[in-house]
């Protein structure tokens, strides 16, 4: 039997071991209270986790959406999306499926998979939103710093999202 080091002595083999250093992840506990508040398209939305506090694994986005909110289809050909509905009602078409979906509910999306999803409830819905890799948190930073500067056009909008893996298929 192979005796596993200790997880200091693990992390200096690997580190010896090869030229690229990284910083260990520190653990992190962030409160709403804490959280970044950012305002994208309107809507309320904190970052919980930034892509950088996970070393780029995943970001983590809480946002509420008012009855009838919610984004058009869009894809993101880089990452994958993992939505949580908290409350609310929301229907969520994922590919050629369409459900209704509430607190609780849990949606994968794969990369390369056109997907929305909109609050068709009568409440202010809120749902969680990880990235994997992270950067959304980037994407929905930049375009609520461009709505504050006032810079807000169809065609800014549009660059950014293509900057941050974010694309609006074009519909027939």
């Amino acid at each position: 039997m192979r005796d596993i080091p200790a997880r200091a002595d693990r992390e200096v083999q690997e580190t010896s071991s090869s030229m690229n250093v990284r910083t260990p992840l520190q653990p992190a506990v962030v409160t709403l209270k804490e959280a970044l508040s950012i305002k994208p398209f309107g809507l309320d939305m904190n970052v919980l986790l930034t892509t950088e506090a996970t070393g780029g694994a995943t970001s983590v986005i809480v946002a509420w959406h008012k009855p009838g909110e919610g984004p058009p289809n869009h894809v993101h050909f880089k990452q994958e999306e993992i939505l949580f509905i908290i409350e609310g009602l929301y229907e969520v078409t994922v590919g050629d499926e369409t459900v209704k979906a509430g607190p609780g509910s849990i949606v994968f999306v794969p990369r390369n998979v056109v997907h929305r999803f909109k609050n068709v409830g009568g409440i202010t819905g809120r749902m969680l939103g990880w990235s994997l890799p992270g950067g959304q948190d980037h994407y929905l930073k930049a375009i609520s710093e461009l709505a504050a500067g006032g810079g807000f056009t169809s065609e800014t909008v549009m660059e950014i999202s293509k900057t941050f893996d974010t694309h609006f298929p074009v519909e027939p």
